[in-house]
């Protein structure tokens, strides 16, 4: 009998600026955030807000509509004039035109106060799936016991030294590392794996490629990839 052990995933903290004047607001979505391994920054005003925002580079801006100094709909025309990076506004109004102006003027979405926290971590999450979909900040980092894996590299490292991966086998170890726990079907594997365009393959195929990865990745003590019989494959929890 396999006993799994316990698998901490890390992430390099992606950077979100929360823009808003309400101090109490602003700690309670900093505090949801953080708990999901997001980095912030809360910014109070407007002006310091945009100035901040090419300052610190973040990843994703939480924006009040109604800020002292300069507004936020300014803010995010200013912003979208020079970066694409997501924006999420954020207001006590729930005025249909007043959510029309953020999104002609580039907001991915919005929220009327008051809102669910949850929600709020779920929206950012959502926004930043779709902001960033097929690509990996580049200095990510996923940590599994010794294994680093650095998706925007396509590079594996275990125990501090590299190793070599095939293509096929870095989406698999992937797919594992962005799901942990998940159980993944060989259909669900194979989609994470080939395009439309690869030759017919079957599903069994992915037997091979996890046999193959296991052996690059496990130590003698420690088995990552499990099978679940009958069913397909997870991350040892």
């Amino acid at each position: 009998m396999i006993k799994c052990f316990f698998v901490k995933i890390i992430y390099m903290k992606r950077k979100i600026l929360i823009i808003e004047d309400d101090r109490k607001i602003a700690e309670l979505i900093k505090l949801y955030l953080e708990k999901e391994n997001f980095e912030t920054i809360i910014i109070c005003d407007g002006k310091e807000g945009l100035e901040n925002f090419f300052k610190e580079s973040p990843q994703l801006v939480i924006l009040d509509l109604m800020l002292p100094k300069i507004d936020g709909l300014t803010i995010a025309k200013n912003v979208r004039l020079k970066s694409d990076c997501p924006i999420i506004m954020l207001t006590a109004k729930d005025e249909e035109s007043d959510k029309i102006i953020g999104l002609e003027l580039g907001a991915d979405d919005y929220i009327s106060k008051p809102f669910s926290p949850k929600e709020m971590v779920a929206r950012v999450k959502a926004v930043m799936r779709r902001a960033y979909k097929g690509q990996k900040i580049e200095n990510e980092i996923i940590k599994i016991k010794n294994l680093e894996i650095y998706p925007a590299k396509f590079e594996v490292k275990k125990g501090g030294k590299k190793i070599n991966l095939t293509r096929r086998e870095f989406k698999l170890l992937l797919a594992f590392a962005d799901n942990p726990g998940k159980m993944f079907s060989r259909n669900e594997l194979m989609k994470e794996i080939y395009t439309i365009d690869d030759e017919i393959v079957f599903d069994r195929t992915i037997d091979v490629h996890i046999a193959n990865l296991r052996k690059k990745i496990n130590d003698k003590n420690q088995r990552l990839i499990i099978t679940i019989t009958g069913m397909g494959y997870k991350l040892a929890e």
